[in-house]
């Protein structure tokens, strides 16, 4: 298991995105991506959001105690296995 982490810095640019990409395309089962944001960037975030969802990544926001940044945890998600037919 893995852990990435990228501090997103004061503010989300286009090469932030493309390094999420990248490392979104590096995930295994199990890994974690973290990614550090400032609060005031949450507006900010639909982007990433909908890249998480598009790279089949389940995902979990945590803010700080201070107010002043959050975390945006994501892990691959599970494949779901095809059901079994039994015969009649």
């Amino acid at each position: 298991m893995r852990e990435i982490n990228i501090d997103l810095g004061p503010s989300i640019g286009t090469g932030d995105i493309e390094i999420i990409k990248a490392a979104t395309s590096k995930l295994a089962p199990g890994d974690h991506l973290l990614l550090h944001l400032e609060a005031a960037d949450a507006h900010e975030t639909d982007r990433i959001l909908s890249l998480l969802e598009k790279e089949n990544l389940d995902y979990q926001t945590h803010g700080s105690h201070s107010g002043r940044h959050f975390t945006i945890i994501a892990t691959p998600r599970e494949k779901k296995q095809e059901a079994t037919k039994r015969p009649h």
